[in-house]
């Protein structure tokens, strides 16, 4: 993002931020248009260009403000509890509490991290996976490797391949239902079978 930017009023930044949220999210990348942001946010073309070089970088930008979110709300919510277990599984449950809780006051911001798993352009889904992996890994980056049965780094690929396909499926149901409240039920005993399957057989 150019420097000018950051140097508008912040509430004039967080509507345009949330413009984007939206328009990135109901259309993804690759069918978003600018023109629209540019409607949703109230600004002009070249007010926007006053601050994006390209589309792409304004997506990147999006991308990590909304992971930052997303983690620094699991961290704080971690922070509260004691004793947080170091067990990849455990520590999996836990965050996914926390996450559905974050999904519900926030669907704007899930919806939006579904479209970044459906890029087409591999260039821009790397740039993608390595915001994501920042924000994981302060999160997981310390989960214990004792009594694995594989390599860590496989069996966290396959969780988060479960991450992505639970978040998926509570977003439609979300756009189906708006008893929240069954539907975070629904979401955890989900995780509570595949995390019962999975402890079968990691562990040596």
């Amino acid at each position: 993002m150019k420097p000018a930017f950051f140097n508008i009023a912040e509430i004039k930044r967080e509507t345009i931020i949330k413009a984007c949220i939206s328009e990135f999210g109901e259309y993804g990348y690759e069918k978003s248009s600018t023109d629209r942001i540019i409607k949703l946010a109230n600004i002009s073309k070249g007010g926007l260009y006053e601050y994006i070089s390209s589309k792409e970088e304004l997506f990147l930008y999006v991308t990590e403000f909304v992971f930052q979110g997303l983690y620094s709300f699991i961290r704080n919510k971690l922070e509260e509890r004691q004793n947080i277990s170091e067990d990849i599984l455990e520590r999996f449950r836990i965050v996914s509490e926390i996450a559905i809780d974050f999904y519900i006051a926030n669907p704007s911001y899930i919806k939006f991290i579904v479209t970044t798993g459906r890029l087409n352009d591999p260039s821009l889904e790397k740039k993608v996976k390595a915001i994501f992996a920042k924000q994981f890994n302060t999160v997981f980056g310390n989960v214990s490797e004792k009594n694995l049965r594989y390599d860590k780094a496989k069996i966290t690929e396959m969780l988060i391949w479960l991450l992505a396909k639970t978040r998926d499926d509570f977003l439609h149901a979300m756009e189906q239902s708006n008893n929240t409240k069954k539907l975070k039920k629904i979401y955890l005993e989900n995780w509570d079978f595949y995390l019962s399957i999975l402890k079968t057989g990691i562990y040596s």
